[in-house]
């Protein structure tokens, strides 16, 4: 750090008041002068960055309630946004979300080597995963199923609706959503309810 003696002030270190030492490349001098407040430009590299924060928020921000849930904490609405910057596709100003990167829960809980949804009348959708051995992890453990309206940006969780043991649960969903597409996931949770698996994307399915 530079450093700057003053027959005033004596040993003047970085910034004081509204001065800030600083030492010359050219000459090895140090000298003191006034400290200015940076200015704010609009590089290129600063818009799409600040658009890019911007559109991720804008985008999660009707997952913030689940992600309290999911990641069991208030810190996970910070940590849910913050994973969501990894599935951002596109240029500056052209982003979009690859909502199969979306992570919706971390943890040590066994996933599922199998997961299937489809629609099979109305609003109604079928979910399945595997049971088979070196997949179904603790026949005990939770199913949670999160479904995200891709259009009216409205998520719902469907928490330890069956056990893991079953393969199989029907979901029916609001008749208003008729005719448009949803984005499904699942993980598991522990018997106790202390500790959860990845969240596994399932598909894109149209209603």
């Amino acid at each position: 750090m530079s450093e700057f003696i003053s027959s005033t002030f004596g040993k003047i270190s970085g910034r004081h008041g509204t001065a800030v030492a600083m030492k010359s490349k050219s000459t090895g001098k140090t000298y003191l002068r006034l400290h200015s407040v940076p200015s704010d430009p609009k590089t290129a590299k600063q818009l799409a960055q600040r658009s890019k924060f911007g559109f991720v928020n804008s985008e999660m921000n009707c997952m913030r309630n689940l992600f309290k849930i999911t990641f069991g904490s208030n810190q996970g609405v910070s940590h849910g946004v913050s994973l969501a910057f990894g599935a951002v596709t596109g240029e500056y100003p052209n982003f979009s979300i690859d909502y199969s990167k979306v992570i919706i829960s971390q943890g040590g809980v066994d996933t599922s080597g199998f997961l299937n949804v489809v629609k099979t009348s109305g609003t109604t959708l079928k979910f399945d995963w595997d049971t088979t051995a070196g997949f179904q992890g603790d026949d005990n453990d939770g199913v949670n199923l999160v479904i995200l309206n891709a259009e009216s940006k409205v998520g719902l969780l469907k928490q330890n609706i069956v056990l893991r043991a079953e393969g199989t649960v029907d979901i029916e969903l609001p008749a208003v959503w008729a005719g448009q597409k949803v984005h499904c996931w699942i993980y598991f949770s522990s018997p106790d309810g202390m500790n959860t698996s990845n969240s596994q994307f399932i598909e894109t399915v149209q209603l």
